[in-house]
């Protein structure tokens, strides 16, 4: 991946900075002063109380959340989407797989290899369907199930797998020196698994089973079988929604070695042939039968949106988001079941409280509008984001640049600004210029294999062609962070994250996150003033999209 490095774009992006500091430094100053601690700590406090139940789509929880934000937003004087309210519905179905009815068998060769759910396999339905039943459904090997026109690489290339089960390795190739083919060692867009499961459904594919490896993950298919058999949420899908196989399931490594093996097909050997440019997806000997039983149950969750008229390109949106959501009530942990999601994202959804009380504080409003959207059922598949980038509420096209705020952390005052997928877009220029100033440099994701760029909530913005940036603060390795830090750091991520430890804390050292949340807007104040129009490197996955998204407009 390309590092940021001084370019001319990245002066006149510092350049603009500067120039809206002298010409209205006293604006900026105002609303930097309303960003505090004690602010933030209070949005905090409120959210991820017990009385807020974990904040779950469509519970109580969720009533008081949107109560809550909307309220803000009203005492704030944003402004609600045009014509409509604040809160926009995001249609959603529970769907509750049922154990005993649900079982896939896998024949070749004179043998049959059962899939248990929960035990050896994962499975759903796509979208709002109760059953589907597979009978010899011939298993084709699809390699890494990439098409991607810009790399010169198809792995379906004069191959039909209409009405076929494809069988995917997950992540992207493996190219040297263990790293992925397409980026070193960042996950690309295309090794995504919604994009294999998009794209073998175009290709006509009807179910779609991923092969699971850990090495290529990063967590054991232990982590994902555990919840193999609890209800989940999906978003309802309409036309205008990409397509989904009918069926996805995921397997171990091991399993899908054995399976090949029974059929006289060697995975590795496979796998190496599936890493190369050229592959083509080819039969494996096998196919699939048995039956995929849910329960639906359908509700509706919402995304809430609000809005500061630009002033003199009212029509350019400048956009920030954080999901509101988090997993609701669960299995008690020491007698707690309430899983409180105070990092996660309670500190996001402060964050994006105070930025809006920050813009609303200025003498003027900036040049672009600006736009703030709390998204919905993040934790259940980003389906809120999903659901505004299919209905937006403001034209994607004239969207001129996403921040997406998630899970800051209040372990301390940070010299560092972790951004995901660093080398991405020049949405990085303007926050390299704004972390400056707060004395802070920006940094790459230590661990760009496992794909956080594509697990919150700009993705499906950036997924449209939107330019999207995701960071959080973080200590420099050099300096070496403190071990009270690196402490506190272990703690969550150990017994905090998605669990009921992630509670307010009364000795949280919020300045770090309040040196976040003046970076976004420093870098949202710097773009809405801006006369450029951002965009995604040329080297991105995601600039033909954009270009071909500002031409059509």
């Amino acid at each position: 991946m390309k590092r940021l490095i001084p370019t001319l774009s990245i002066v006149l992006a510092a350049t603009a900075l500067a120039s809206s500091s002298h010409s209205s430094g006293d604006a900026r100053t105002r609303g930097l002063n309303t960003i505090t601690s004690d602010d933030i700590a209070a949005h905090v406090r409120v959210l991820a109380s017990d009385e807020y139940e974990g904040r779950m789509p469509a519970t109580r929880g969720e009533e008081k959340t949107l109560a809550y934000i909307t309220e803000r937003f009203r005492s704030f004087g944003i402004s609600p989407q045009p014509n409509a309210s604040y809160l926009q519905e995001v249609p959603l179905v529970k769907k509750s797989i049922d154990a005993e009815a649900t079982r896939l068998v896998v024949a070749g060769q004179g043998k049959e290899t059962t899939l248990v759910l929960g035990e050896n396999m994962t499975a759903k339905t796509g979208g709002a369907v109760e059953r589907v039943t597979v009978a010899r459904s011939e298993l084709v090997f699809g390699g890494f199930g990439i098409v991607a026109e810009d790399l010169g690489w198809n792995d379906y290339a004069g191959v039909d797998v209409t009405g076929k089960t494809v069988v995917l390795l997950i992540q992207d190739p493996r190219g040297a020196a263990d790293s992925l083919y397409f980026k070193g060692r960042a996950l690309s867009h295309y090794g995504t698994g919604i994009h294999k499961s998009e794209t073998a459904a175009r290709k006509g594919a009807r179910g779609v089973i991923f092969i699971h490896d850990q090495d290529a993950i990063g967590y054991p298919f232990a982590a994902i079988a555990a919840n193999a058999k609890r209800p989940s949420f999906e978003r309802v899908r309409g036309p205008e929604s990409a397509p989904i196989p009918e069926f996805t399931a995921t397997i171990s490594k091991d399993l899908a070695a054995e399976m090949f093996a029974s059929a006289g097909q060697d995975l590795a050997t496979l796998t190496e042939a599936a890493s190369r440019k050229g592959f083509r997806a080819r039969p494996v000997g096998l196919s699939l039968s048995g039956e995929i039983a849910t329960e639906l149950e359908y509700s509706t969750s919402h995304n809430v949106v609000g809005y500061i008229p630009g002033r003199d390109r009212p029509d350019e949106f400048v956009v920030y988001t954080a999901h509101w959501d988090h997993v609701g009530i669960g299995a008690a942990v020491d007698g707690d079941s309430i899983y409180n999601g105070a990092v996660d994202n309670a500190t996001g959804t402060a964050a994006l409280l105070e930025l809006a009380q920050a813009y609303r504080a200025l003498p003027d409003a900036p040049s672009r509008s600006v736009v703030f959207i709390a998204t919905a059922a993040e934790e259940q598949g980003l389906l809120g984001a999903y659901h505004y980038a299919d209905h937006p509420v403001f034209p994607l096209a004239n969207t001129i640049a996403v921040i997406n705020m998630d899970a800051l952390f209040p372990f301390g005052e940070f010299n560092g600004m972790t951004v995901v997928a660093l080398g991405s877009s020049e949405l990085e220029e303007y926050m390299e210029a704004a972390a400056s100033e707060l004395g802070r440099k920006l940094q790459t994701d230590p661990s760009p294999e496992f794909g956080a760029f594509f697990r919150s909530d700009h993705y499906p913005f950036a997924k449209k062609g939107v330019p999207a940036i995701f960071a959080v603060g973080g200590p420099l390795d050099t300096p070496e962070p403190s071990a009270e830090m690196l402490e506190r750091f272990n703690t969550y991520m150990s017994a905090g994250y998605h669990h009921p430890e992630d509670e307010y804390r009364d000795d949280w050292d919020l300045s770090g996150v309040t040196g976040d949340v003046k970076i976004y807007f420093l870098t949202g104040y710097a773009i809405a003033n801006d006369t450029r129009v951002p965009n995604w490197y040329p080297d991105s996955e995601f600039r033909a999209l954009r270009d071909r998204q500002r031409e059509a407009r």
